[in-house]
Order: structure tokens, then C-alpha cells, then sequence
């Protein structure tokens, strides 16, 4: 039997057409829904569920393609996608250094992550559903500042 110290992923995902394939090395610090619309129309739906992480903790095997634009926050977002069947997988925020979300979606097993919170739900669109457990924003709550 092996002693080996490497570690097992926590959560493993990937692309529709499997070009894409991702492993979690961490427990999401947080998952939640977003309503704004840049998710809404990124994800073709009226939101979409991202689990984040610590940046170094996202193993990704295969190539994706990002693209750059700017958030209400004003922050700069990369959303990274396969450029072969064109599934959205993660993003980055400048407004969050170190972090990346992961669209939940892509996950092999959606179900392992449960949502903590909704945010901007000032633009929940009336055919859509907003979970009343939930705490829930209109835009983004505050990030803890830096000391």
C-alpha cells in the first residue's frame, strides 16, 4: 500500500465535450446565485450558480479562452470558456484576488454544492425563482476589506 501524500480532489468538473476537465483541490469557500445580467445572459438562463475557491486550488487540464468585461461593481470580470463547445466553466473578478468562481453547472455532481446566498436580485426577472431560505442582495454585498 502507498504512502503518497497527494492530495484527492474535493470536487472534480469539466465542458460539455470533455476538452475541458477540472479538479477543486478545496471545500467552495462560498456558492451562491447571481442575477445580473451579464450571468443571465453568459449562462442563457435568468441566473447562474457559481462556487468559488481559492485560486491555486483549481487544477484545470485543457485549454480555455477568457473574456474580459466590465462589471456594475466596476471591476473587471474574465469569464473562461471551451472554445470547442463554448460551456462556460469559470471567472475571475479583479474585485477578488486569489479567488476564481466555478459555474456549478459544469460540476460532474451539481448536487455537492448547495447555494449560501443570491446577489443581484434587483434584476430577478419575474418568470424566474428566488429561493426564500436564502439571503439575498440586491447587487453585491460588501467584501471584507483589507486591514
Amino acid at each position: 500500500m502507498s504512502n503518497s501524500t497527494k492530495a484527492s480532489p474535493v470536487l472534480k468538473g469539466g465542458c460539455l465535450c470533455g476538452a475541458v476537465r477540472y479538479e477543486l483541490m478545496a471545500t467552495p469557500a462560498m456558492a451562491g446565485f447571481c442575477y445580473c445580467e451579464s450571468c443571465r445572459k453568459l449562462s442563457g438562463s435568468g441566473h447562474a450558480f457559481h462556487a468559488m475557491v481559492p485560486e491555486d486550488t483549481l487544477k484545470i487540464t485543457g485549454d480555455s479562452r477568457g473574456f474580459d468585461w466590465k462589471a456594475d461593481s466596476g471591476n473587471t470580470v474574465t469569464t473562461s470558456f471551451c472554445p470547442t463547445c463554448g460551456s462556460p466553466l469559470f471567472g475571475k473578478s479583479s474585485g477578488m484576488p486569489g479567488m476564481v468562481t466555478v459555474r456549478a453547472a459544469s460540476l460532474d455532481d451539481p448536487s455537492a454544492v448547495s447555494p449560501q446566498m443570491a446577489v443581484y436580485t434587483k434584476r430577478l426577472l419575474n418568470w424566474d425563482h428566488l429561493d426564500p431560505t436564502l439571503p439575498a442582495f440586491p447587487e453585491m454585498p460588501p467584501m471584507p476589506s483589507e486591514r
